[in-house]
């Protein structure tokens, strides 16, 4: 078997960490090239000595080399990661702030609601560029993405691109992971069946593990009677309101709060915000991007100066692994291996959401595809929050490819969070200034 490539875009990025110690998991890696890509240099050296540092540690023959460049990067690749995207925190900061000025207020915008839409038309013409290396330089290489937002993204790259590209996320399985161990057992203890948009799941079932029976109604009590559910504590993520969601629509949401809020508008009002100690995250991308600290800094800081979250108790846990490794040694060796979620075409996982759409869904890796499974139909409220989401995730691919300012006005009219034309013409008007030397596809 030939030695693989392994380009990584953006591995200034903290996934990139979590790539390498996965490299070192299987002997079908062994001899691999391992590419790091990313155009500052700064990012780069940090990422290589991450990187070299980690897989010092079992041997191995990977060979790891750095580039500035996708056109030296990418000649030969068998599979490229993403993790990418300019100017994080200062953008972030912005996408909530332009909004926040013409009376519409986000705590997070990273995938819904007007943030998520400005997130999205920004990186959608950062990938343009990106697939189009790709289909000149690696043609047959899998992408497998963790940039957000994720459904925005993975619905471009069907739209307009012949690469064959997957979405990874950890949201359902590192959230579960966590979820466990707060109701004290180890992670990996709950098997969930989950289905929706990314950020955005809904739990259908939910056992314990290898067990044959569901234990959604005990979990569903665990959940009632836990205190994490109930208050709010620092340094955990919070749940208060995903509990009223459950309440409200019978089913559970699997995403954190600060996930789930960004596709329902319904959330409490900014007059209820001090009251339930609710803060938007405007003022925290503004410190981080003054600060220019990235997530490799922080990752080796964390219990330092920054403080460690008590979940998980073991970053290192086997079961909080990223997806990607174990999904090509699943496609390089023909041998079928369950994902309980990740960003591909719906293909009839959720039974009443167009087949063509992009959905976080379970799904079997065989036959050299990634084959969703069946899950069931959502009940109409998760239903309709994920069809609305779904339309504005085709919408926003259409209109950014075409620099389309009609179709990107209608985008921000049909966005649960704007309340009036006025709005989304303001708003949309001072995104698109702002974000002038992104939208290169609007004349």
């Amino acid at each position: 078997m030939k030695a693989l490539k392994i380009v990584h875009i953006g591995a200034g990025s903290g996934f990139v960490l979590s790539v390498a110690k996965e490299l070192l998991s299987h002997e079908i890696f062994d001899n691999a090239e391992f590419v790091l890509v990313d155009l500052a240099e700064d990012r780069l050296k940090a990422a290589y000595d991450v990187v070299t540092s980690e897989l010092a540690k079992k041997p191995n023959h990977i060979k790891v080399s750095c580039s500035q460049k996708n056109s030296e990067a990418l000649p030969g690749a068998d599979y490229v990661i993403s993790s990418c995207e300019p100017k994080r925190y200062e953008n972030w900061y912005h996408d909530l702030l332009i909004p926040e000025q013409f009376g519409c207020y986000q705590v997070k915008g990273e995938n819904g609601g007007p943030g998520g839409i400005m997130h999205a038309a920004r990186n959608i013409l950062v990938f343009k560029k990106i697939l189009a290396d790709i289909e000149k330089y690696a043609p047959n290489a899998w992408l497998m993405n963790f940039t957000n937002p994720m459904s925005y993204l993975c619905t471009y790259f069907k739209n307009y691109s012949s690469v064959r590209a997957l979405g990874f996320c950890h949201q359902v399985h590192g959230s579960f992971g966590v979820i466990a161990e707060m109701l004290g057992m180890a992670p990996g203890d709950l098997e969930v069946v989950s289905a929706g948009v990314n950020h955005l799941n809904w739990l259908f079932d939910i056992r314990k593990h290898n067990g044959r029976e569901s234990v959604m109604k005990e979990f569903i009590a665990k959940v009632h009677d836990s205190k994490y559910w109930h208050e709010r504590f620092p340094n955990i993520p919070d749940q208060t309101f995903t509990l009223k969601v459950l309440d409200a629509f019978n089913m559970y949401p699997i995403g954190y709060d600060d996930h789930i809020i960004e596709y329902m508008p319904f959330f409490w009002t900014k007059e209820e915000w001090e009251k339930r100690n609710v803060k938007a995250l405007t003022e925290t991308y503004r410190n981080m991007a003054e600060k220019k600290q990235h997530i490799l800094e922080i990752t080796r800081l964390l219990g330092k100066e920054f403080t460690k979250p008590p979940f998980p108790v073991d970053n290192n846990h086997p079961y909080y692994a990223e997806k990607p490794c174990s999904t090509i040694v699943a496609l390089e060796t023909n041998t079928p291996t369950y994902v309980d979620a990740i960003n591909i075409k719906n293909n009839g996982a959720v039974g009443n959401l167009p087949a063509d759409v992009i959905l976080d869904v379970p799904a079997v890796i065989v036959g050299g595809e990634v084959r969703s499974i069946h899950v069931g139909d959502l009940p109409p409220g998760p239903q309709e929050i994920c069809r609305r989401q779904t339309v504005l995730h085709e919408m926003v691919s259409h209109a950014v490819e075409n620099g389309d300012d009609s179709l990107m006005l209608q985008c921000f009219c049909l966005c649960p969070y704007i309340t009036s034309i006025t709005q989304a013409e303001n708003i949309w008007k001072a995104y698109r200034e702002h974000n002038k030397d992104y939208l290169y596809t609007f004349k």
